[in-house]
């Protein structure tokens, strides 16, 4: 199953590894000997970024003691926690590579990792999910599926699902399945679109690679999407960074005596705009790169404001036994702002991840939209997405959210409460309707607009139906 957010790969040598991370773990100290508690001192005392005192640690054991700095990131792995930390941050796991959504109490298979096992097995995106190993899921959530899903690499699941009007079942090895780091595509009118999950330490090779490929394909604009990217290493950002500065910094960073050592640039410069998502959990090594290309004018920020992690750490393998990661330095901006527990304010202030994307992509210039939505997915000019209760059906007439209208229409939407009112406005145009209206649904507090209703307000927006759930809209471009 896919796991948390990642955010960067160990090396582990003899030297120490510079790492930007918020993936958080349990500490894993346990019954720690004395020698391993005097060496986490220590090396808590020697380079913590706050200079601990052995008054400030206590003769406590590694929790306390961790615990004390009053910083979250400074983490103690044991080395089961250690590879489950690499692991993550290489986003690998055992498993068959399904990503799930639930919608309307169905569970839907939103993603398909390619070259998974689940993908050579042939189950698709938009497949029902019906029974794991002959148990039924109807009811579950999908934490409760992941459980029944999971087990050791080598072993068999069968995977029941309803494609259409067809139940089909799948037998499925359990594998290592290796996440995609960067993937891209066109979204039209020249947009270029390329999403980063984690500054892994091939993060730069890989977003490289797939910049190259949308500029041969044609590309005039670019959107990188960094939302949830947690971050990773340092010297991927520093990379991916070279690819649109042609010499300047990343950033100022300073170490616990306050000496700055800037990080430079020496790269090359590219003549197209380029605009990036971020949201609150774009972390770290996102805000590095982000803060850098905002400041030089290379990149605008469309979204939410950013998580805040302006902090460094420093993976140091502990002899009497274990690794401990423990933050040593703080960085800022090219231009000298602090991003620790303060974050990066976006050039466009944009909620709701699809408004985010659609946003973007036309900054980007972007023209024609088309946009499929239902069973559990949401796909924006062929970007996909999970996506939860969006449409639905009654009678033979669909409905869509007022919210996925108004973005699909270009339209502000409001509530009118006096009046009780849903209110669409678009130029000089102003559309209501009350919450009993024929048009109208109201699900789980959540307003459904007739799409045929839309269609007749806004020229720009047409639609389709299919029979296997979905509803496609069309936003033509003026």
């Amino acid at each position: 199953m896919k796991g948390q957010r990642r955010t960067a790969s160990l090396l582990l040598k003899a030297t120490l590894c510079l790492a930007l991370s918020v993936l958080w773990l349990p500490v894993g100290a346990g019954a720690a000997t004395k020698d391993q508690v005097n060496e986490v001192r220590q090396l808590l005392e020697e380079y913590h970024i706050s200079k601990p005192t052995d008054d400030k640690l206590g003769e406590s054991g590694i929790d306390a003691m961790i615990d004390a700095l009053g910083d979250p990131y400074t983490q103690y792995f044991s080395p089961e926690e250690l590879q489950s930390f690499s692991n993550a941050i290489n986003q690998s796991f055992v498993g068959i590579g399904i990503v799930m959504s639930q919608d309307d109490g169905i569970v839907y298979l939103e993603d398909v990792v390619p070259d998974s096992p689940a993908y050579k097995a042939g189950l698709m995106p938009g497949d029902a999910l019906v029974s794991i190993d002959g148990v039924l899921t109807a009811g579950k959530t999908i934490d409760a599926i992941q459980i029944m899903a999971a087990g050791t690499e080598g072993t068999f699941v069968n995977i029941g699902v309803k494609r259409g009007l067809v139940k089909l079942q799948f037998l499925v090895t359990r594998s290592a399945v290796q996440l995609p780091v960067a993937t891209s595509r066109l979204m039209g009118s020249g947009v270029g679109y390329l999403r980063l999950d984690s500054f892994s330490a091939d993060a730069g090779a890989k977003f490289k690679t797939q910049l190259q490929s949308l500029e041969g394909k044609g590309m005039s604009s670019l959107v990188v999407d960094l939302r949830g990217n947690g971050g990773g290493y340092v010297d991927q950002a520093q990379q991916i960074a070279a690819l649109f500065v042609k010499d300047g910094i990343l950033a100022h960073v300073a170490d616990r005596d306050g000496k700055d050592t800037p990080i430079e640039l020496h790269g090359v410069s590219r003549s197209y705009p380029v605009y990036i998502l971020v949201d609150g959990g774009s972390a770290s090594a996102t805000e590095l790169l982000s803060g850098a290309l905002q400041e030089y004018g290379i990149a605008k920020l469309v979204g939410t404001k950013t998580y805040g992690k302006g902090v460094i750490q420093q993976l140091i393998p502990v002899e009497s036994g274990g690794t401990l990661k423990v933050t040593v330095q703080e960085y800022k901006t090219p231009g000298g702002k602090k991003v620790d527990k303060v974050g990066l304010t976006p050039d466009v202030t944009v909620a709701g991840g699809l408004q985010q994307l659609l946003t973007a992509y036309r900054l980007a210039g972007g023209g024609d939209v088309r946009l499929t939505v239902g069973r559990g997915a949401l796909v924006v000019n062929g970007i996909r997405s999970a996506d939860a209760g969006s449409v639905v059906k009654k009678n033979g007439v669909w409905y869509v959210s007022s919210r996925l209208g108004a973005v699909a229409s270009e339209a502000k939407l409001s509530y009118d409460p006096q009046a009780k009112q849903i209110v669409f406005a678009k130029g000089e145009a102003t559309y209501r309707l009350g919450a009993s209206d024929s048009h109208v649904i109201v699900k789980n507090g959540v307003s459904y607009i007739d799409v045929r209703l839309l269609s007749k307000w806004f020229s720009n927006l047409t639609w389709a139906a299919v029979g296997d759930g979905t509803v496609t809209l069309y936003d033509s471009a003026a």
